[in-house]
């Protein structure tokens, strides 16, 4: 008696029903459910289907409700996770940019503190040249005046000598040395 071989009828049969099922129909699943068969036969047979199925379907089929519900439940979870980690990383920022606005302001304080210390020290120093100023001033006047004096002290002193030696020189009395 001659063998049978697998029919296309029986492989597609075997690949819808697992597709439905969620399961991805390989040649070996199907080989095995089918209980018969040569690897070759089923997969041209299982090609076929597949060529068909996409054609039909797109590239993207829908997702079987329990991988779908999986998935879902892997994205909350992934989800939940990401915006834990994502409010912790704000809050270090937050908390980071705080402590900075902090220091800055002490900063800030300092500066004005020093700028008030700097400013009345400024004003002490202005008055202390203003009255440096002034000395000099009353200073140069004295100097000036005390020049003039001298200047006239020196005229008249030149006068008086060149008087005496007048005086000495007609009674011819030698001047002293």
């Amino acid at each position: 008696m001659p063998r049978t071989g697998v029919t296309r009828e029986q492989v597609f049969a075997v690949a819808d029903r697992l597709s439905d099922q969620g399961i991805a129909p390989t040649v070996a699943i199907v080989r095995s459910d089918l209980g018969k068969g040569s690897f070759t036969t089923i997969n041209q047979h299982l090609g076929e289907w597949k060529a068909l199925k996409w054609k039909a379907e797109g590239p993207v089929s829908s997702l079987p409700p329990s991988v779908e519900a999986k998935a879902r439940e892997s994205l909350a979870v992934l989800w939940e996770f990401a915006a834990r980690e994502a409010g912790q990383t704000v809050e270090r920022i937050r908390e980071a940019a705080l402590r900075d606005v902090s220091e800055m302001q002490e900063a800030l304080e300092d500066a004005q503190r020093q700028c008030a210390e700097l400013g009345a020290e400024r004003r002490e120093l202005h008055k202390h040249l203003t009255k440096a100023h002034e000395t000099v001033g009353a200073l140069t006047d004295q100097v000036a005046r005390l020049t003039a004096s001298l200047d006239a002290s020196l005229a008249r002193l030149e006068d008086m000598e060149a008087r005496l030696a007048v005086v000495l020189r007609d009674r011819r009395v030698e001047p002293p040395e």
